[in-house]
């Protein structure tokens, strides 16, 4: 059997542009953490940096896996790498991104759940969520930190592919709504679910709407049905957001009638 899985590509670890991309990521985190510290969320939602360390978690756990199976590289040989798994060494910069992006953009993304944002409201959150990760995950591209490779569908410019970004983004909003059902609902010590429901919420996500492209990245398929894959990962992205769309007008018609 012709084995159609394409091996990663080895780049050396790019000095100081690692340091630099920790710091940006790690300067996000601060920020956020800052105004949730002076802002009146703090006593209304006391839980969320439980979401932070979530999503710092989630992506020790996740990360390596969906890298292969999506095709992403890491320079092997990283000083600012935290560990290995997988044939991937996994840069500190990581679950600090995810700390910031599916942790603070989640958490942004439950407010305006809450705030009781409309259907049309919730597509252009979304689409302002997609372009904020592809621009975040092209810089690493174009600081040659990480990058996709393969034939990936819907890359353009040398940044990442947009496809991916959907299903980020996806990711990030799924949590959204999770927290808009939870935080109500948890109290007390039970507010340490915090800290795994992010693994579920990402995982579960990325893990179903990355299946078209996934099989047709490590299938040796055509290029036609790899674009196709890819159409069918973002298409199912969007039916998720939908339905999330859908769940916070019915809540939110649920609120205004009580």
């Amino acid at each position: 059997m012709v084995n159609t899985v394409i091996p990663m590509p080895v780049h050396e670890a790019p000095d100081p542009a690692g340091l630099i991309f920790l710091l940006g990521c790690g300067i996000i985190v601060l920020g956020f953490m800052i105004w949730w510290l002076v802002s009146s969320d703090r006593r209304r939602d006391p839980a969320m940096p439980l979401i932070f360390v979530g999503t710092f978690l989630s992506a020790i756990l996740i990360e390596p896996i969906f890298d292969n199976t999506l095709l992403y590289w890491y320079p092997v040989d990283n000083p600012y790498g935290l560990y290995q798994a997988f044939n991937r060494t996994i840069p500190w910069f990581v679950p600090v991104g995810y700390s910031w992006f599916f942790g603070g953009t989640a958490y942004l993304v439950y407010l305006a759940f809450r705030a009781g944002v409309s259907v049309a409201g919730v597509w252009k959150l979304y689409a302002g969520v997609v372009l904020v990760d592809w621009l975040a995950v092209s810089i690493a591209e174009w600081m040659e930190l990480s990058a996709f490779y393969g034939p990936q569908p819907f890359k353009f410019f040398g940044a990442s592919p947009l496809w991916f970004s959907f299903c980020d983004a996806a990711g990030a909003f799924v949590l959204g709504a999770a927290l808009l059902g939870l935080m109500p609902r948890l109290t007390g010590s039970r507010k340490l679910l915090l800290i795994l429901l992010p693994t579920f919420t990402y995982g579960a996500t990325l893990g179903a709407v990355t299946a078209p492209i996934s099989l047709a990245l490590n299938s040796g398929w055509s290029t036609l049905v790899v674009w196709l894959a890819g159409t069918a990962t973002i298409g199912l992205c969007c039916i998720a957001v939908a339905v999330i769309a859908s769940l916070v007008s019915i809540v939110n018609q649920d609120r205004r009638a009580q």
